[in-house]
C-alpha cells in the first residue's frame, strides 16, 4: 500500500492511497468486515423505491422491491444507508459492472 506517485493528468488532484494492485478488493473487505461486526442487515438485490418519513421529518425507513420475487416492502428501520454502488455507465469504457448506473446519485 501507500501513496500513489503515477498521477494520471486527466485526474482532478494529485493525490491516492492504494494497496498494491487490489485497493478495491481491500477496502471491500476492510468495510465488509467491519459491517459484519456491527450485525449490519444487508439487502442486496433491492430496488429502494421511496423513503419513508417519520412525522419529525427523519427517515424512518425504505419501501424496497425486491429484483429476485417482485415483492414489495416496508423495510423500518432507527438508521437508512443507501449504498447504491457506482456509476461507471457515465462512461464509455468502464471496468463496473454493467448495472453500475450511479441511480442513487
Amino acid at each position: 500500500g501507500g501513496m500513489s506517485r503515477n498521477y494520471d493528468p486527466a485526474n482532478q488532484a494529485e493525490r491516492t492511497c492504494a494497496a498494491a494492485d487490489r485497493t478495491g478488493h481491500a477496502l471491500l473487505h476492510t468495510l465488509y468486515q467491519g459491517n459484519l461486526s456491527h450485525k449490519t442487515d444487508f439487502y442486496t438485490e433491492w430496488f429502494a423505491v421511496d423513503l419513508v418519513k417519520a412525522d419529525d421529518g427523519s427517515i424512518a425507513g425504505v419501501i424496497a422491491l425486491s429484483i429476485e420475487t417482485g415483492e414489495t416492502v416496508f423495510l423500518k428501520a432507527k438508521i437508512t444507508i443507501l449504498a447504491t454502488g457506482g456509476a461507471g455507465r457515465i462512461y464509455e469504457s468502464s471496468t463496473n459492472a454493467y448495472i453500475n448506473t450511479g441511480d442513487g446519485m
